[in-house]
């Protein structure tokens, strides 16, 4: 793959480099060519599926692709080199949303299961491959990465996390990928928090 002749990110200015547009890793990507003093319009930029990027990296229609999950494991399997990682841009936060009577117990339920998964990693894995149709290894390597860079909980709402979906908005706004400025804290409800802690 021509991504691996690559040594450091800033060697990508000018290159083509895929993404998915709207999701976390078009934030990733603005945010990384912003730690080079680079924007979008300093790398040829294409908006690509998941799947349809992963086709176009391997033939090697891409210099690079920013990409998350199984992607990265299978890229890497075939030759790619990581270049730079969004570890540390992004808290990691999931919005859940149910029912107001039954959100105790669905809370609970997630927080049983990621539980069940961080200690039942490679029976988990094994099944979880095999509903997809992941290769194993792929997503047993995937999961345990995950345990090493966070650990999945659920968590009543803390200031840190909506300020970092406040940046993705902000982010997205100064890029031209939202048309307005939008202030995300009112979407944000801290009602649930007994529920929460009734679930440790």
């Amino acid at each position: 793959m021509r991504a691996a002749i690559y040594k450091k990110f800033a060697d990508l200015k000018g290159k083509k480099i895929g993404y998915v547009k709207a999701t976390t890793d078009h934030y990733f990507l603005i945010k990384m060519l912003a730690q080079e003093g680079l924007t979008l319009k300093d790398v040829n930029a294409v908006a690509l599926t998941i799947p349809d990027g992963l086709s176009a990296f391997t033939r090697g229609d891409l210099d690079a692709w920013a990409t998350y999950g199984y992607a990265i494991q299978q890229a890497q399997k075939d030759g790619a080199k990581v270049l730079k990682s969004a570890k540390n841009i992004l808290s990691g936060n999931f919005t859940i949303v149910a029912a107001p009577s039954a959100i105790a117990d669905f809370l609970c339920r997630i927080q049983k299961s990621q539980d069940w998964q961080a200690s039942h990693i490679d029976a988990w894995s094994k099944n979880y491959a095999k509903a997809i149709g992941v290769d194993e290894t792929l997503v047993l390597k995937e999961a345990k990465e995950g345990l090493k860079q966070r650990r999945s909980q659920v968590l009543p709402i803390y200031p840190q996390a909506i300020a970092s979906r406040q940046d993705v908005a902000d982010t997205f706004y100064r890029a031209g990928v939202i048309p307005t400025k939008v202030n995300v804290k009112p979407l944000w409800d801290g009602s649930f928090t007994n529920a929460i802690n009734q679930c440790k």
